[in-house]
């Protein structure tokens, strides 16, 4: 994230501000030279040409206001459109990149971090032309007054620039700390808040404030830590501004003593040097900033780099695996039972809780890494697929739904399968649910206050598993929401397929037994 590619989005938009900030700090450091003359005039008696130089002096200040906003709106809509790029970049690549990626981290990237970044980086490059004018523009003035102004200038004003350089790694850190803080906070109300209900079935809202006054002040220790850190960078800049000041107008009241220069500079020397001050004190301070979130910037640039597309995935047929185990971070070790699954066939697993049902799964989709052992696919054709090109259909224990229509839950969004939705609606159970909903199967899913049950819900992901016709199925508990005479129809018309499925259920009933072909009994 750098000036460049910013500049990049709009370039004739960029250089238009870059050159209107230019002019406006020129216009800005007009007004204030003929203040000289106004205070001169005044003093001289010269009223007509007072009246003409404070005329000149309102338009100017008002070109230069108007051009300001101007720039403002510019600039924003620069970065709006730079971080709307951005954030597809970052969606694109964490879609593409194959790795489980924590909701709050996502939402942390894609709001905070730009949000940071734009206050600390993007919205200051095009101040850094704006206050670079005003010293030049100060200083041609200082230099039409008298050449010891500038010198002065040019002296106090180097000090000014590179003292703050000290404090630079700790803004780093300090900026760096934030945003890591608020990916926490944002982790902590995701994880905690999504049991709301729980919790007040349990009464333990002493729990719930005790973990979020926790995790909300580690969020303000680190906005403190930043702020602190901003704060001594002023008290810095101020104490160099008070010496800049003092050393001017010293020198200025020389000048006018010698009847060196006119009795109006004593004003305006005051009023350049204000200029000066705060465009040395804000360029340091500002490239401090930008300079703060460096590192920040780095991990977005990683986030937005073009992931290379692995190409068509491969729906499996059959599975082997051989010695496979996990090892978890508390050491504990699970071994599983060597598998052969053929082309076709439905296999129920079985095993009390924590013999690693779900777990094993997880290892078969490549969320949880091998310790020990291998796993080989094939394709129908008894060739072997590459463990990153498998296309594997799976149904948690928690369906995964859209905020979208029940038939694009369904479809996925692909359009051609839209004739052939009833069908698996049907085949899952779910034909008499659908003819209740006055919107049918363009009835809309409300995440937030869910307005269908947990078994409407499995039945929806069934029904996606199905209708796109993939060879190999893993279900996790996918009917534990269904009653058993729905359960046991959609398992005959499910385990009639030609698909290869995987079940887990340990509530079954006999008759459901024995619509499988074996079942692995986990221990």
């Amino acid at each position: 994230m750098s000036f460049k590619d910013i500049y990049a989005v709009n370039r004739i938009r960029m250089i238009s501000l870059l050159v209107l900030e230019f002019l406006t700090s020129g216009l800005i450091i007009g007004v204030s030279y003929i203040n000289t003359y106004q205070i001169t005039a005044i003093k001289n008696r010269k009223w007509q040409q007072f009246i003409f130089l404070i005329t000149l002096s309102l338009i100017l200040f008002i070109i230069s206001y108007a051009s300001l906003n101007i720039c403002q709106y510019w600039i924003e809509k620069q970065i709006q459109q730079y971080n709307h790029k951005i954030r597809f970049k970052i969606v694109n690549h964490y879609f593409y990149d194959n790795k489980a990626h924590n909701a709050a981290e996502v939402q942390n990237r894609l709001t905070n971090d730009l949000n940071l970044i734009k206050d600390s980086k993007l919205a200051v490059y095009t101040d850094i032309p704006y206050y670079l004018a005003q010293i030049i523009f100060a200083s041609i003035g200082l230099l039409l007054f008298h050449w010891s102004l500038l010198i002065v200038v040019l002296i106090l004003g180097t000090l000014s620039f590179y003292l703050p350089k000290f404090l630079r790694p700790a803004m780093q850190a300090a900026a760096l700390k934030l945003s890591q803080a608020n990916k926490q906070y944002l982790d902590t109300a995701e994880k905690w808040l999504d049991g709301l209900s729980v919790l007040q079935r349990f009464s333990v809202g002493a729990q719930l404030s005790r973990i979020m006054d926790n995790a909300s002040d580690t969020l303000e220790s680190a906005n403190i830590a930043r702020t602190s850190t901003m704060q001594g960078l002023a008290v810095l800049n101020k104490a160099t501004s008070a010496l800049l000041q003092f050393a001017l107008l010293a020198v200025t009241a020389v000048l006018v003593t010698n009847h060196t220069v006119v009795f109006g500079v004593i004003v305006t020397v005051e009023s350049f040097s204000s200029y000066i001050n705060m465009s040395v004190k804000m360029l340091a301070t500002e490239l401090g900033q930008i300079h703060s979130v460096d590192s920040l910037s780095n991990e977005v640039n990683a986030d937005t780099a073009v992931v290379e597309h692995i190409g068509t995935l491969q729906s499996p047929a059959s599975l082997t695996t051989k010695n496979v185990s996990v090892k978890f971070s508390n050491g504990k070790i699970i071994k599983f039972p060597n598998l052969n699954i053929k082309s076709g066939e439905k296999v129920l697993l079985t095993g009390d809780s924590g013999t690693g049902k779900t777990t094993l799964f997880k290892v078969l989709l490549g969320k949880i890494k091998l310790h020990t052992g291998t796993i080989n696919f094939k394709n129908k054709y008894g060739a072997d697929i590459k463990i990153n090109k498998v296309k594997i259909r799976y149904i948690p224990q928690d369906p995964i739904l859209f905020p979208d229509s029940i038939e694009n839950n369904i479809t996925m969004f692909n359009s051609k399968l839209k004739n052939k939705v009833l069908d698996y609606v049907k085949d899952v159970s779910f034909e008499s649910d659908i003819r209740k909903m006055p919107l049918g199967l363009k009835t809309k899913l409300n995440l937030q206050k869910l307005n269908i049950s947990g078994g409407q819900r499995q039945k929806i992901v069934l029904a996606r598993a199905c209708i796109h016709d993939d060879d190999f199925i893993l279900i996790d508990e996918g009917t534990s929401a269904i009653d058993k005479k729905a359960t046991l129809d959609i398992l005959k018309k499910l385990l009639n397929s030609p698909y290869t499925v995987i079940f887990i259920a340990h509530n079954f009933n006999d008759e459901m037994y024995s619509l499988f072909d074996r079942e692995i009994h986990l221990v």
